[in-house]
């Protein structure tokens, strides 16, 4: 499968995405562990990065495949949108695409998932305005012309109904609204019918989980999430997630397995000082 995310480098002045606050080394590390992470569980995948003509990327793996277009700073998510739909269009599709935030990990093989009969994948939650999270969106390829005319009736649905939503949070409603699934009606579906293609739903507490941002956490290697999703302030623990459980999977040399004891280590400290804290401030309510 490819694996493709989408990052640019914008200036402090530029910047109209919440979550571009980092410094780019920090971004840049994020998409190497996402990355990684994705190659622990699928040996053969294809990593793509969507960016524009001028970014830099430094420390990111020389198997990544950049692909650069125009982005406008000013509608950045519109932007990632329409630099998806070029790769899609062109795309052969002799694989799935699997279009993903920077800030996720993989924590298990999606293996599974491709023993369904679906075109399209998308990821749900219990949120009635934007029951669709586009952090994770999976292209199959068994029916390619139909995978692509989602995606583009998705991109048009965009552009003529949610312009005004082209920084953020824009594609969400698009999506809700291409797959056109009842949000009262979500959580008991598996696969829905959107214009002759099949949309396959998979539950964001399992396929795109976020957990709080708390170190007890990720104190244990969710093993039953399969990717983890660390959005907005929860960017903190990722590598964290990663050093502690992901990174020793990678290879079993000595060193490996003396960082991840003195994080774990490290880790327990940080959860009973949290418990502490929390501890305190209820007691100070109580009084």
């Amino acid at each position: 499968m490819d694996i493709i995310t989408f990052h640019v480098s914008l200036d402090s002045d530029e910047s109209v995405h919440p979550n571009q606050t980092l410094k780019d080394r920090e971004y840049f590390l994020m998409v190497w562990m996402m990355f990684s992470s994705a190659r622990l569980f699928h040996r053969k995948v294809s990593t793509i990065m969507l960016t524009d003509e001028k970014t830099e990327f430094k420390g990111l793996p020389r198997t990544v495949k950049y692909v650069r277009s125009e982005v406008d700073p000013e509608k950045l998510m519109l932007a990632r949108t329409i630099a998806q739909l070029k790769y899609v269009q062109h795309h052969e599709f002799s694989t799935p695409l699997v279009f993903v935030d920077s800030d996720i990990l993989f924590n298990a093989t999606l293996s599974p998932i491709f023993e369904m009969d679906f075109d399209v994948a998308l990821t749900w939650r219990t949120n009635a305005e934007m029951p669709i999270n586009g952090g994770l969106l999976i292209l199959n390829n068994i029916r390619p012309h139909v995978s692509k005319l989602f995606f583009e009736r998705f991109v048009k649905i965009y552009r003529d109904k949610y312009s005004d939503s082209a920084a953020w949070f824009g594609d969400q409603l698009a999506l809700r609204d291409c797959a056109g699934v009842d949000f009262s009606q979500i959580s008991g579906l598996e696969i829905v019918e959107a214009d002759g293609v099949r949309v396959l739903l998979l539950p964001c507490d399992t396929y795109n989980f976020s957990p709080r941002n708390l170190y007890s956490e990720i104190s244990t290697n969710l093993s039953n999430k399969t990717v983890l999703h660390f959005k907005g302030e929860r960017k903190r623990l990722m590598p964290i997630f990663w050093n502690l459980w992901l990174a020793p999977r990678r290879a079993m040399r000595p060193w490996l397995k003396v960082l991840s004891v003195l994080e774990r280590r490290w880790l327990s400290k940080q959860v009973e000082l949290e418990q502490r804290t929390t501890f305190n401030k209820s007691e100070n309510k109580i009084i």
